[in-house]
C-alpha cells in the first residue's frame, strides 16, 4: 500500500484529499483482484456486492484515519448495516435520475470529528454502480464538505449530484 499521510491536525479538506488520492491509487486494483469473485456473487447477492467490494477496498485506509484520531460521529446500532467499517447504510442517498440502470450512484456521508471530539466536517463517499450486473463504471470518490446536520448534508447531495447529471 501507498504510504498514506494523515495527521491528526488535518481539515475536512485535506482529510478528504488523502482519501481520494488513496481511492485514486488502489480502486481499480482492488476490484481487478476481486472481479472473478463479485460478478460470480451478483446474480445472488444484487447490490450487496457492491458492500463486499467496498468491504476490501475502505478498511485499510480507515484504519489509518483512526490511528490519527478521527472518528465518525455515527454511533452504530445493532440492526445498522455498515459498509467498509464506516459507511452506514442508513446515511446514504441513491436517485434514480441520478443516472441510469448501468451508471446508478449512491452518496453515503460521514460526519466526523478529530481527536478533540469537535466535528471538522462530513465526508461524501460517491459510488457509482450498474443493476442490472456488476460493474463499477466510474471510479468512487470521497468529496469533503464543511456541513455537519443532517439536513444540510442531504440538501447539499441533492444539490450536487443534480448539477452534476
Amino acid at each position: 500500500m501507498t504510504t498514506v499521510n494523515v495527521q491528526p491536525q488535518m481539515t475536512i479538506h485535506e482529510l478528504g484529499e488523502v482519501l481520494s488520492t488513496y481511492l485514486k491509487e488502489h480502486w481499480k486494483e482492488v476490484l481487478n483482484r476481486n472481479i472473478t469473485e463479485l460478478e460470480e456473487l451478483f446474480p445472488k447477492y444484487e447490490d450487496a456486492t457492491y458492500g463486499m467490494y467496498l468491504d476490501k477496498l475502505i478498511p485499510p485506509i480507515w484504519k489509518i484515519v483512526k490511528e490519527n484520531g478521527f472518528r465518525s460521529t455515527e454511533k452504530t446500532k445493532e440492526d445498522d448495516f455498515v459498509i467498509g467499517e464506516c459507511l452506514h447504510f442508513r446515511n446514504s442517498i441513491e436517485k434514480a435520475k441520478w443516472g441510469t440502470l448501468h451508471h446508478e450512484k449512491r452518496v453515503f456521508w460521514i460526519v466526523i470529528e478529530n481527536q478533540h471530539k469537535d466535528k471538522i466536517g462530513t465526508l461524501l463517499f460517491e459510488l457509482s454502480h450498474s443493476h442490472i450486473d456488476f460493474n463499477i463504471p466510474a471510479p468512487p470518490r470521497f468529496l469533503p464538505l464543511k456541513e455537519i446536520n443532517r439536513k444540510e448534508i442531504v440538501k447539499k447531495i441533492i444539490h450536487l449530484e443534480e448539477n452534476l447529471s
